[in-house]
């Protein structure tokens, strides 16, 4: 823990210098002109706080202030730094006869972040992007009461659980636990790996970056306490697809009661449908398996999701997925049903409510009903941190068991000698290659060792509802290999070219997988990309005050 304001890492200059000359004219001993009487001279007594501000590296062009009256702004009246510059270092000296020593422990040290130009003397630039601004939203970065040194999203973070009432040690140990980091780390970061776009981490440099990105979003930072209670409760919505009663689907995510004392929170992803009036079965619902450090799981209700308290938090998902995201919430209090729901709709990325599904049904079931008090949309952003394995569906990925049951007899099905180019028979699909209507296919060429060896790859000819493939040209040749994860063998392709997936297509084997599926298989698997572009997501949810009333209003 660091030293009360290192406390204030105070270099104080208390010179009270004094000097006097003698009073009255006339002559010296010796008959010379006396000098004349020199003035009082005071030096002003001083303090000078030092630190640097960052965000993903050092911080140009921030001006640090003493937030005397707590209102997030640098005040004329208030001690401030001048600018950074590239190395984020400020300086901030103040009055000590102005400013008492109750104001300084009960101030923070404050750096606002200032969107604008490149070139804008204002402008906030981190050094990771210096070409840019910093931010395209303003929003601030401090330090806890009474505290110098580094100004950064995670000192931002706990002095927000300090101004909630924690104490500054409680703060850190809670943050540490919010964002799975070291407490040291929430000082400095700054010897963590640099920050690449094509390879997300998980180290508290990215944590850091999440922070910053939930304060430039205009979201409330929480810090939690993680052995808090929790009480059961109905969570948000996830997502609905909804034709009418008798066909709908809907997710929610929803509270498990935990005592006191335990760490974490545990989430039910729970799932309900019907189709065709029938209730449908959790084997439709939950289709969806993961490769876990102890093998292939099912992610159906007995698999609870796990996650931190506060925002932003970090959550693991089917023991496997782990990510971390911050939530901003907006009312909707009195807003019409379907005008909410168009507005979801205009945006593919974030909606949850019939994205991509004809909303005839829907808006016609909700009629002219208006969302009650207390209704919110909370936009929840996330960022993946591990790219686990996992079979995309359960009941349509696995490869016939009379092809294939071990990765050995799947190579020996798959020789490129027996491939039809007019139909693509003989190949395995790894998913779209260049477009919606484009088929990367792959058949083997050879072994070069009991885990590995040569390929060649097809580019093919997809119909319109994805179904079938023909057309195919040979493309570039490549390799594959084998290995094992979790206890379970997985073969992974190398040397295609760059597909517009957000995830890569291997096959893997599943044995000994109770829950998932009976007996020996190989299935084509899926592995999220490791680059920042593919992991990063935000979904618009209802919450559970405005999902209850529409969910009443459409019968369900």
């Amino acid at each position: 823990m660091k030293t009360q304001l290192n406390r204030l890492s105070l270099a104080l200059v208390n010179a009270a210098m004094i000097s006097v000359a003698g009073c009255g004219g006339g002559s010296s001993s010796d008959g010379s002109t006396p000098s004349p009487i020199a003035p009082l001279t005071v030096a002003v007594p001083t303090a000078i706080l030092t630190g640097a501000v960052m965000v993903d590296q050092a911080v140009r062009n921030a001006v640090v202030c003493m937030d005397l009256n707590a209102n997030n702004v640098c005040d004329a009246n208030e001690p401030a730094s001048a600018r950074t510059g590239d190395d984020g270092a400020y300086s901030l000296t103040y009055d000590t006869a102005a400013v008492t020593a109750a104001q300084v422990a009960a101030a923070s040290l404050i750096a606002p972040m200032v969107p604008g130009s490149p070139a804008g003397a204002d402008t906030t630039i981190d050094a990771a992007d210096p070409y840019a601004s910093l931010t395209a939203k303003p929003y601030v970065l401090k330090q806890v009461p009474g505290q110098s040194g580094q100004i950064n999203p995670l000192t931002t973070l706990m002095a927000a659980g300090v101004s909630a009432g924690m104490t500054e040690a409680v703060a850190r140990s809670n943050v540490a636990a919010q964002l799975a980091i070291a407490e040291a780390k929430i000082d400095n970061y700054q010897n963590d790996p640099a920050f690449n776009n094509a390879q997300v981490q998980d180290n508290a440099r990215v944590m850091a970056k999440a922070t910053g990105d939930a304060l430039e979003h205009g979201a409330v930072l929480q810090v939690g306490d993680p052995t808090g209670e929790v009480e059961a409760a109905a969570g948000d919505l996830a997502s609905l697809n909804f034709t009418d009663p008798s066909n709908h689907f809907f997710r929610t995510l929803d509270f498990l009661a935990k005592p006191a004392g335990t760490a974490g929170v545990l989430i039910v992803d729970a799932r309900n449908g019907k189709t065709g009036g029938g209730t449908t079965a959790n084997g439709v619902l939950y289709n969806q398996a993961y490769l876990t450090s102890s093998g292939w799981v099912r992610c159906d209700d007995t698999v609870p999701i796990t996650a931190t308290r506060g925002n932003p938090n970090r959550s693991t998902f089917c023991n496997a997925s782990n990510s971390v995201g911050y939530t901003v919430p907006s009312g909707i209090a009195g807003q019409v049903m379907t005008e909410v729901v168009n507005n979801l709709q205009a945006d593919t990325a974030t909606n949850v409510i019939n994205n991509g599904v004809a909303a005839t049904g829907l808006l016609a079931a909700l009629g002219s009903a208006t969302f009650p008090s207390g209704s919110v949309i909370r936009a929840r952003s996330s960022l993946n941190l591990t790219q686990p394995i996992y079979i995309n569906s359960i009941n349509t990925d696995g490869r016939p068991q009379l092809e294939a049951t071990t990765l050995e007899q799947l190579i020996a099905a798959k020789p490129s000698s027996g491939v039809n180019l007019a139909t693509a028979a003989g190949s395995l699909t790894l998913g779209l290659s260049s477009g919606n209507l484009k088929n990367l296919r792959v058949a083997f060429t050879g072994t070069t060792s009991p885990t590995a060896g040569t390929v060649q790859f097809y580019d093919c000819d997809l119909n319109s509802a994805q179904t079938v493939a023909s057309n195919c040209v040979t493309a570039q040749t490549g390799t594959f290999s084998i290995s094992t994860i979790g206890g379970m063998r997985v073969m992974r392709f190398a040397g295609h070219a760059e597909t517009i997936m957000n995830q890569t297509n291997l096959y893997a084997e599943v044995k000994d997988a109770p829950g998932v599926i009976s007996g020996n298989w190989v299935f084509r698997a899926r592995e999220t990309k490791p680059s920042l572009d593919v992991s990063v997501s935000t979904a618009k949810r209802l919450n559970p005050t405005a999902w209850a009333a529409m969910k009443s209003q459409l019968g369900l």
